[in-house]
């Protein structure tokens, strides 16, 4: 699937829901695969270039949120869960804060129509004394550049140790298809997305109306 749609219908799947039902938590689900492909630090231990990653992350939609400023429409929610669930780092919480401390994102320049999504996990220590290792994640699509990274750093005492943190580059990344909440219903939902599906592919179609930043 291309990324970019697959975002677009992973975001525009919790419009969908928050359609049917707003007053209730709505789960939205998305998984990113990919190959660890270089690093850049040193401390990973063991090699894992050339190993594949499955990152799994989920979101509220009934936190979903939308602006707009300087001609760019954002639709955000933050996430509430992200973790490595499968090939390498297997196990391991993009979230040391906790759930919300991450962000998926999409956006649409009203001047040009150009569209790009990300999804963001914090590496914020948890405690002034933290001592550990804290993984990230970072995800960024414009429908034709994508990047996949995964940060590590490693703190001691509350203190960054830089030469012991770093990042991953991922290549071959793909999207997987989200799911809905086993409470949502399905008929409703697939009617509700078809129409906003619809909607923004004619609104993707024609030129944006300027609006005054706030």
């Amino acid at each position: 699937m291309d990324l970019q749609i697959a975002l677009k219908c992973l975001l525009a799947s919790s419009v969908a829901a928050c359609c049917i039902a707003s007053a209730n938590a709505q789960t939205v689900e998305g998984e990113l695969t990919g190959t660890v492909s270089s690093l850049q630090g040193k401390g990973w231990g063991i090699n894992p270039i050339g190993q594949s990653v499955t990152l799994d992350f989920a979101y509220d939609s009934s936190q979903q949120s939308s602006s707009l400023k300087n001609g760019i429409y954002t639709l955000s929610a933050p996430i509430s869960s992200a973790s490595i669930v499968g090939g390498w780092g297997a196990g391991i919480n993009l979230e040391p804060n906790g759930a919300g401390t991450g962000t998926i994102a999409d956006y649409i320049d009203t001047n040009t129509n150009a569209a790009s999504a990300s999804i963001v996990t914090s590496i914020k220590a948890p405690s002034r004394g933290f001592t550990g290792d804290l993984y990230g994640l970072s995800f960024f699509t414009d429908g034709v550049n994508t990047t996949l990274e995964l940060v590590r750093d490693d703190f001691k005492n509350g203190r960054l140790d830089r030469k012991d943190s770093g990042q991953e580059f991922l290549s071959n990344v793909s999207l997987g298809t989200p799911t809905q909440a086993p409470e949502m219903d399905l008929a409703s939902g697939l009617s509700a997305l078809t129409l906003l599906v619809g909607g923004l592919a004619v609104m993707r179609g024609k030129k944006f109306a300027k609006a005054t930043a706030a």
